[in-house]
């Protein structure tokens, strides 16, 4: 605070919004440093203690000073802005982003409007013309203000948007009835907006139009905001940073219309909505099966997509819990001319390995780490960390089925498989992550049915006998193998064994279940359960029946 007071000549610019706050700032700084020295936070590190940082930063000869603000919950802004002290202030616009902690856009853009009010009467306010809540901001000010956007009412007025790919983002931007054609480095029409953005921050600094459009032509993309990577004839378009799910249509919009051989999609951890998991991704999965050739979701519900699975998009829809299970499956399906979009959360998925790991230079694959870094500034990425490589995919992982073969059974396509879901080994008998298995052994007991052993399972076949009289044979399978990785072995085994998904009734536990709690359910989502989903990922299908568990006591089950 003491020097911030003491720094009278240079200017302080606060660039605030829910969205395109970090690529207007960038954009902004390239616009303000064609004439002058320009300081700014670096990436989006927008937190009280990085701005107290930039303003340290500051000399008395800085003419500028770009401030990025978050803002994550109610009065955030309050400390930056008692610092930063704005005499120009700039807002993108209002969205869904941290609204669990408003309440409502409302809340959020009263709290993004703080920075609009502390500017002085000598000031200037730059506000998004398109975004009635931005717009609304104006109302009482004293203070110069300009207006940007698309609508003929807008100060700063784009027309003739041009941005389909592979061409980069172009328009043309009128002030005072001066047009002027834009040229960018960008992809996405959605960027269009941090691109006025910056302009009208340049005007206000005095810049003329020609000097702002220059400015903005020599500044790339911010790192994961659509960020372009390419490797090998492929073409990665990062949009990794953060992914509020409001933001997602947009970029499913942008990603149809963009002229290119093949379109992949792979969707990470959406954040900042109120629908139920089902629904979202469901929504989402339609739209990406209409606009892309393949969509690839990961995450630990990822596999609630797959009840979009059908016969048609069988091999274009695929789920996956982990990351590093994204990156083999990519690196197996690739081919050159390939546009490969990754949008997710930095926080949680770290999509920036995937085209990392084409160059050789990520061993760390562990998932949800939470650490707030790009993984190329994070000391772990080249250590060996997280699960090894599953390639649990039905039909690619690397087996000799033919050996199998050999020794199972062959089943026919009527039979019933019951798969008892637990962990091998004596440490986990009797604990109720062994429900399954201990299930399936009361019933082979009370049917006698004996169990046989196999190096990958073991399996007891019998039948049950209808009242009807009608006879109709099953099979139970313990697969050999820790629960969280079984569906690599068990699409083995149904290979081995002529099975498929469709005759699997899997039993195991649920901890989200009253005790003693027995639920059915015929297909759907793997409910956050990692057994489940190594399954449902093995099959890319929800479409297997599922007996869920709850008990801390004893089983009794009866045969009949």
């Amino acid at each position: 605070m003491a020097w911030r007071k003491l720094l009278a000549r240079p200017v302080f610019v606060a660039v605030a919004g829910s969205v395109g706050k970090t690529t207007a700032k960038d954009l902004l700084v390239g616009i303000l440093s064609t004439r002058y020295s320009v300081v700014a936070n670096a990436q989006s590190l927008n937190v009280a203690p990085e701005i107290a940082k930039v303003i340290l930063r500051v000399r008395p000869w800085t003419r500028y000073c770009v401030a990025e603000l978050g803002e994550s919950r109610p009065n955030t802004l309050d400390s930056m802005l008692t610092l930063l002290r704005p005499a120009i202030a700039i807002v993108t616009n209002v969205g869904d982003d941290h609204i669990s902690a408003f309440g409502s856009r409302d809340a959020i853009a009263s709290e993004l409007c703080k920075a609009v009010l502390v500017v002085p009467d000598s000031g200037t306010v730059v506000l998004n013309a398109d975004d009635p809540r931005v717009a609304g901001m104006a109302n009482g000010l004293k203070c110069r203000v300009l207006k940007f956007g698309l609508t003929e009412s807008a100060d700063i007025r784009a027309r003739d948007v041009v941005c389909v790919w592979p061409d980069p983002l172009e328009f043309t931007v009128e002030y005072q009835a001066q047009p002027l054609r834009v040229k960018t480095q960008l992809y996405g029409r959605q960027l269009l907006t941090s691109a006025l953005a910056a302009i009208g921050g340049g005007l206000a600094a005095g810049l003329t139009l020609e000097e702002c459009a220059a400015g903005i032509q020599t500044v790339p993309p911010a790192e994961g905001r659509l960020q372009l990577v390419r490797h090998a004839g492929i073409t990665f378009m990062r949009d990794d940073f953060k992914a509020p799910y409001w933001t997602l249509d947009p970029l499913i919009e942008q990603v149809a219309e963009a002229q290119v051989q093949r379109k992949i999609f792979v969707l990470g951890t959406f954040s900042d909505t109120q629908l139920s998991k089902g629904e979202v991704y469901v929504h989402i999965a339609t739209k990406l099966m209409e606009a892309v050739d393949i969509a690839v979701f990961v995450g630990r519900f990822s596999t609630a997509a797959l009840k979009l699975s059908n016969q048609e998009n069988r091999n274009r829809l695929f789920a996956f819990s982990r990351v590093r299970d994204v990156y083999d499956f990519i690196q197996s399906i690739h081919r050159e001319g390939d546009l490969i979009v990754l949008k997710g959360s930095e926080k949680k998925d770290h999509l920036d390995r995937i085209p990392m790991s084409f160059s050789g230079e990520v061993n760390c694959w562990v998932d949800d780490c939470d650490r707030h870094m790009f993984c190329r500034e994070c000391s772990h990425v080249r250590s060996h960390r997280g699960l090894p490589s599953v390639n649990v995919l039905a039909g690619t992982a690397i087996r000799d089925t033919q050996a199998l073969a050999e020794n199972l059974p062959r089943l026919d396509e009527f039979e019933q498989v019951v798969i008892g879901l637990g962990n091998p080994g004596a440490d986990y008998e009797d604990t109720p992550h062994n429900v399954g298995y201990a299930v399936l052994d009361l019933f082979a007991e009370g049917v006698s049915a004996p169990w046989q052993a196999y190096p990958d399972a073991w399996v007891a076949k019998g039948q049950i006998i209808r009242r009807e009289g009608v006879s109709r044979p099953f099979c139970l399978i313990k697969v050999n193998s820790p629960m969280n990785l079984i569906g690599k072995k068990l699409a083995m085994l149904a290979d081995a064994m002529g099975f498929g998904p469709d005759q699997c009734i899997l039993v195991f536990d649920d901890i989200d279940y009253p005790i003693g709690k027995v639920k059915m359910r015929m297909n759907g989502s793997s409910g956050g359960h990692r057994g489940v989903a190594s399954v449902l990922e093995a099959f890319q299908t929800d479409r297997i029946r599922r007996i869920k568990i709850v008990s801390v006591r004893p089983i009794h089950l009866d045969p009949r």
